[in-house]
């Protein structure tokens, strides 16, 4: 005899872990820009510069200025608002997942947490778009104007492309070191001594660079980066990925440090409010913070843009 079957739902097993992980790990501006807080909605950044006159003698006349300047930091606020309902989740998952029992307000079970990873990340990843590609009230990244349209804006910022690499030509295996290098030594010689030369290039242009070094078989300089930050050869200064550039086909260098990012506080974007409200009988999530970047010193500043 025979078992007769048909009433009977196939068994579909399902994973117990969650697999899922953020994609995004992290910004790379903050590894070199200046980080200020408390600013709940726009500050004034002074800044100083002037050199020194050497004169001849004793008790000479009092001669030399220090000029003292300012650019404008604003902040804007912004909110990550979602709610999610437990009881979707009830027949897809085992109480391993999702916690014991009907009541939505338990403890956080791995779904849970993995989805605020999740969403942690995301928010980590627009902020990076934000600071370099961000318009304020356009574009993808409305939320406040980014490094790229800020320096742009200002009209000062040196010409890094004196090579007159051409748009049709782009940025390639075979021009990407001879781009760099004209970039470095446009650079004003204060800038390059101050050990904090950084070029900023987007993974794309990192990775092309990577390839050209290995192509060109320059044993005596290594192609070997720490997670995105290569010393270029021959004490060039530092080559980082950002990825707020990448796709871009935009190259920046200068000091590290006259590149601001503001924030109200510290690392207030990585902190998530997660509660149970009883009469929506929903999860929520809420994320608030507020941030936005400025340029001190543009005309130190090297940028390089195609030819058009």
């Amino acid at each position: 005899m025979a078992y007769d079957v048909s009433a009977l739902t196939n068994y579909v097993a399902r994973e117990n872990k969650i697999l899922t992980k953020q994609l995004f790990a992290g910004g790379d501006t903050m590894k070199f820009a200046t980080l200020m807080t408390g600013v709940k909605g726009s500050t004034l950044v002074p800044h100083l510069s002037g050199a020194a006159t050497l004169q001849a003698g004793n008790c000479p006349t009092p001669s030399g200025t220090a000029t003292a300047d300012e650019v404008t930091l604003t902040v804007k606020p912004f909110t990550v608002y979602e709610q999610f309902c437990a009881d979707d989740l009830e027949t897809k998952f085992p109480n391993t997942i999702i916690a014991a029992g009907s009541n939505n307000g338990d403890s956080l079970k791995p779904w849970e947490e993995t989805l605020i990873d999740v969403k942690m990340s995301s928010i980590a990843e627009q902020l990076e778009l934000h600071y370099w590609q961000g318009t304020l009230g356009g574009g993808s990244y409305p939320l406040f104007d980014g490094f790229i349209d800020i320096i742009d804006t200002a009209g000062t910022a040196i010409d890094g492309n004196t090579g007159s690499v051409a748009a049709g030509t782009g940025i390639v295996v075979g021009n990407v070191i001879a781009i760099v290098d004209a970039i470095y030594v446009a650079m004003p010689a204060k800038v390059k001594r101050t050990g904090e030369a950084k070029i900023l290039v987007g993974d794309d242009v990192f990775d092309l660079y990577i390839a050209a070094l290995k192509a060109a078989n320059l044993f005596h300089y290594s192609a070997e980066n720490d997670n995105g930050v290569l010393k270029i050869g021959g004490g060039r200064g530092e080559l980082m990925r950002v990825y707020g550039l990448d796709g871009t086909d935009r190259i920046f260098a200068g000091q590290g440090s006259n590149f601001i990012v503001g924030a109200d506080v510290a690392d207030e974007d990585k902190v998530a409010d997660v509660f149970y409200d009883q009469t929506l009988d929903k999860v929520q999530m809420r994320v608030k913070a507020k941030s936005g970047v400025a340029v001190a010193n543009i005309d130190e500043i090297v940028e390089f843009t195609l030819t058009a």
